[in-house]
């Protein structure tokens, strides 16, 4: 399966009347491909002057966008049109302040059994392999505290760990830690972010940071604490510089109890992996690429084995008792 393959795995853009939240100038369903509504923090014309001298991007390709998604809740905008059959969002999830109260807002547009469509960068494969997995904690506290802007921590983290590998931001595979450059220095990392605290202003960086089991995580201890609103309809292990995830929303009307078995029922069980080094990287300046296909080796069998070695006589002994019941 490629890409979009992945991505439309639930959804069929044909037959259903979905939204796109950020596509920019490259959208994964296009108006001619269905009813396709699209998102984005800026008008059309504000996103064509922001984007007016980046390289990167193709102005003239830049959608109309629908809704600009800011002052208002979702629901509020969409209301004339919604619910939607689907959602979809590529390399977004990372960047919200408040990653529950994003995922809940769109729970609110969309029908039931409807889908929420995520591509996601995996830390491992891109200028965030230095930074730390995002843990529930972190996540509860944006919850509760209604973060509407990443916070300094947020931005420091962001800018000090970011590392290219041989000139790329996104690759292939684990990289060779002694090529690692990084982007900024500590004091470009503290200065921009006192700036943003000082001002209390906006930049966008990564707010979350995740592997595909560390996400599985994530949503694991959502399901736990009630913030969960969805099921795993599917998830694509990393290809490239990112994995897929399709959440289906919930009804509500549904019993806890019933709902929360379902929740669980849905996680798929990842194995202790890496990716297998690559030599190949990504030059891109956009992680939201079509990557090929990795692959990728178990790593726990080798961990048992330094941890067999590491034991006292006696310790190896009752192991290998236990292993053989």
């Amino acid at each position: 399966m490629n890409r979009n393959q992945k991505i439309l795995a639930s959804i069929n853009p044909s037959q259903q009347v979905g939204l796109e939240i950020g596509p920019l100038f490259s959208p994964i369903v296009t108006r001619a491909m269905g009813p396709v509504r699209y998102v984005d923090h800026a008008s059309t014309e504000a996103l064509r002057v922001k984007y007016a001298n980046d390289p990167n991007v193709n102005v003239a390709a830049i959608v109309e966008v629908d809704y600009v998604w800011g002052e208002q809740r979702l629901d509020q905008l969409t209301a004339a049109e919604a619910p939607f059959d689907y959602v979809i969002a590529s390399h977004v999830i990372e960047h919200v302040p408040d990653l529950i109260g994003w995922l809940q807002e769109i729970h609110q547009i969309l029908k039931p059994g409807g889908i929420l469509s995520l591509a996601i960068p995996d830390k491992r494969s891109c200028f965030d392999y230095q930074r730390p997995v995002s843990r529930p904690a972190d996540v509860v506290d944006a919850f509760l505290r209604k973060a509407r802007k990443p916070s300094p921590r947020q931005i420091f983290d962001h800018l000090a760990s970011a590392v290219t590998w041989r000139g790329a931001i996104a690759w292939e595979g684990l990289p060779n830690e002694a090529e690692l450059v990084p982007v900024h220095t500590l004091e470009e990392a503290w200065q921009i972010a006192c700036t943003a605290y000082q001002q209390d202003s906006y930049r966008d960086v990564h707010c979350w940071v995740f592997t595909p089991a560390s996400f599985i995580d994530l949503l694991r201890a959502l399901i736990h604490l009630g913030l969960l609103d969805y099921r795993v309809a599917h998830l694509f292990d990393t290809t490239g510089c990112e994995f897929y995830v399709s959440l289906e929303a919930l009804d509500g009307s549904q019993d806890a109890a019933t709902r929360q078995q379902a929740q669980f029922a849905s996680l798929p069980c990842l194995q202790l992996e890496a990716p297998v080094v690559s030599a190949a990287s990504v030059s891109h300046s956009d992680v939201d690429v079509e990557p090929s296909l990795v692959r990728r080796r178990p790593a726990a069998a080798p961990l048992v084995a330094r941890l067999k070695q590491s034991l006292p006589p006696a310790l190896k002994r009752s192991l290998k008792q236990l292993l053989k019941r």
